[in-house]
């Protein structure tokens, strides 16, 4: 996570919409902000997915993808504008993801996406052309940042201990742009 002020905490200067949708964390089954699945199915897919990939032995890869600096873009450029950026981010994750993948925004502005059937390695693939096609979506304004992680379950096949690991190398990733 950045060291940034959390975006509850700051007045974007557009009345109601301050604590509008895109600065709240989604917490049910779907976000409808973005259409897409949301934390509690999100655990639901990560505790049927460590089962299958325990049992299988079967490659999986978790991803996570934030964006940063919402908060400065919205005084700067508006709610409404931050929002419908933002939505067009999560549009270009959602292009992006196979069928057969999952993804879910989990928190205020963080992603999670698994990749199945996916090493670690073969997930480069996937982040360098995500990376590219959200950092196009903000038009490279210095505001705004993208930061991946991923990581693949270590020996235990525990998915969630590749969730923390993915978040570890998210925080290193925002720490190389800054």
């Amino acid at each position: 996570m950045s060291n940034e002020p959390q975006p509850q905490d700051i007045d974007i200067g557009d009345g109601d919409h301050a604590s509008g949708r895109f600065l709240s964390a989604p917490s049910g089954w779907n976000d409808p902000l973005t259409g897409m699945d949301g934390p509690r199915l999100w655990d639901r897919v990560i505790s049927s997915e460590t089962a299958r990939v325990k049992r299988y032995r079967r490659p999986a890869t978790v991803v996570l993808v934030e964006v940063a600096g919402l908060a400065e873009f919205a005084r700067a450029w508006g709610g409404d504008v931050a929002e419908r950026l933002f939505i067009r981010v999560a549009r270009t994750l959602a292009v992006e993801v196979r069928a057969s993948d999952h993804i879910a925004r989990i928190d205020r502005h963080r992603f999670a996406i698994l990749l199945t059937e996916t090493d670690e390695i073969a997930a480069i693939n996937f982040v360098e052309r995500t990376r590219a096609a959200c950092e196009s979506q903000m038009h490279a304004n210095d505001r705004l940042r993208i930061g991946i992680g991923w990581a693949m379950p270590a020996d235990s096949a525990d998915l969630r201990g590749a969730i923390e690991t993915a978040a570890i190398r998210l925080a290193k990733d925002f720490r190389r742009t800054s």
